[in-house]
């Protein structure tokens, strides 16, 4: 019987300290999980986190980037008198790769999109990821006439070093650029870079001339070269391109002819409406403005509206 009840001791102390290694193992095994998972969520949040950032500071790397391509394009129209054959083309070229024509361009160099991209890409490397972005897409168009946008569309694959997550994002990103204070191509070209204009939206617009034979606002947007909308015109992107079609988007001004004429010299019964006089387009039929010697201007109407020139600029009653 002793022995019996020994026997079942030694059996109840065996199971016992089985019961306490497997409740330690257990516990430890728990501990584990919960903080290989909360190492995880602390890596997943800071990479989220991460291409917060990325996404947020693409928008100014498409604006910086599409900013200095339009210079780009205006440095070579300046230095060679020439127009592009495509706006489009040359711009992508210099937003992605910083050339014309082959050609690197100054002011370009390391600030193109990719170049942001190996910014990025430094960054991520210091964090522990690895990150890709590729654009399938560039393209260019007005928002309005003052105004032109730049839309990137992108693939981002965004992973961590030892494989805890990964990303892959399809996206879009898009960045507006003033127009106003670039130079007007047209001006350039056809002056042979003797004057330049640049682009400045008129404040006269609704107020052109006043009752009482008042054509002073007039005279002032002309001398002082600034710009209005009107749908007859081309449009800014369109001025690189040498297109004098008409654009929903399009800004003209009156050229000074007696400041111009010595480098351009068109026929004296030619509209004074940039797209036409650097056109040297005189079978317009233009009208006179008393006392205003050399000024012309066509009646012209918009191709979607039934506004003509003269109604646009309120110079019905001050023409001869």
């Amino acid at each position: 019987m002793f022995s019996s009840k020994k026997g079942i001791f030694m059996t109840l102390i065996s199971v016992a300290l089985l019961g306490i290694i497997i409740f330690t193992y257990t516990t430890t095994y728990s501990y584990s999980l919960q903080e290989r998972s909360a190492i995880v969520e602390a890596r997943v949040s800071s990479m989220n986190g991460f291409l917060r950032e990325v996404e947020s500071d693409m928008g100014n790397a498409v604006y910086i980037a599409g900013f200095r391509s339009f210079i780009g394009m205006e440095d070579y129209v300046v230095s060679t008198g020439s127009f592009f054959d495509s706006t489009d083309d040359a711009f992508v070229n210099l937003f992605l790769n910083g050339t014309l024509f082959g050609q690197p361009v100054s002011v370009m160099q390391n600030n193109t999109f990719p170049d942001w991209v190996i910014k990025i890409n430094s960054n991520a490397i210091e964090a522990g990821y690895n990150i890709s972005i590729n654009v399938s897409n560039v393209t260019l168009s007005h928002i309005d006439p003052w105004n032109v946008r730049i839309f990137v569309e992108y693939l981002m694959n965004l992973s961590d070093i030892k494989n805890t997550a990964e990303w892959s994002v399809n996206g879009s990103v898009y960045a507006d650029i003033s127009v106003i204070g670039f130079e007007d191509p047209w001006y350039a070209v056809y002056t042979s870079n003797n004057i330049f204009k640049r682009i400045n939206r008129t404040v006269y617009d609704g107020d052109f001339t006043s009752i009482g034979s008042n054509t002073t606002n007039i005279r002032n947007h002309v001398s002082n070269t600034l710009y209005t909308n009107f749908t007859g015109a081309s449009s800014f992107l369109m001025k690189f391109e040498n297109s004098f079609n008409a654009s929903p988007y399009g800004i003209e001004s009156f050229v000074d002819k007696s400041e111009v004429s010595i480098y351009h010299a068109c026929p004296t019964e030619t509209s004074s409406v940039d797209s036409i006089y650097w056109n040297c387009d005189n079978s317009i039929t233009v009208f006179k403005a008393a006392n205003w010697t050399g000024f012309r201007i066509d009646n012209e109407t918009a191709p979607d509206s039934s506004i003509g020139r003269v109604e646009r600029y309120m110079m019905e009653d001050y023409l001869i």
